[in-house]
């Protein structure tokens, strides 16, 4: 497979199915946006090394390309991929679960770059938000007939969960090397 087709050259590239879009249209962005949350998210990865949390970060990752292969297919589940689901949700508030038992309650706000890990997972926290109000956008504007499909849906929960769980990530960082710096 060659990397350079020279099919993009006039502004448009194919879905993952075949079919011929503006590299303009939403489908495209979501995937581009997703991408760019999927690399960060490896980057913070990388930096954590191979605990739990690189674990987590490591499952999330495969998570996010099944939602890039879903976006890619107008919002249809290609037959091998699963789609995301209440089950994926439910691993990210688990997780989530474990990290908050860490830092405690939270009464002040936080102030992100007291370390590199923090830091990294804060970046991918306001990415994720980021595409996580792309896809509102999306849904508002009937990209798809997006608001009919339940693979939406469960992404947008997804991202909505994986957002609070790379703040709760992030924090438990801060903590654990004492660098917990919190501003009133």
């Amino acid at each position: 497979m060659k990397i350079t087709t020279k099919t993009g050259d006039k502004g448009e590239t194919s879905l993952f199915g075949g079919k011929r879009v503006s590299k303009a249209s939403f489908f495209i962005g979501a995937v581009g946006e997703l991408d760019e949350l999927q690399a960060l998210i490896g980057w913070c990865r990388v930096c954590v090394g191979e605990g739990n949390e690189g674990e987590v970060l490591a499952r999330v990752i495969d998570d996010i390309y099944r939602m890039m292969s879903v976006v890619g297919f107008e919002m249809k589940c290609p037959a091998n991929i699963r789609q995301i689901d209440e089950e994926d949700v439910e691993f990210l508030e688990k997780e989530m679960a474990k990290f908050e038992e860490i830092v405690g309650g939270l009464s002040k706000f936080i102030r992100p770059g007291i370390t590199e890990k923090a830091a990294r997972l804060h970046i991918a926290r306001t990415v994720c938000r980021r595409v996580e109000r792309g896809f509102v956008e999306g849904m508002k504007a009937g990209a798809g007939k997006m608001d009919e499909e339940m693979d939406c849906k469960m992404i947008l929960k997804y991202l909505n969960r994986l957002s609070d769980l790379l703040f709760v990530l992030a924090y438990s960082f801060e903590k654990k090397e004492n660098f917990g710096k919190i501003i009133s």
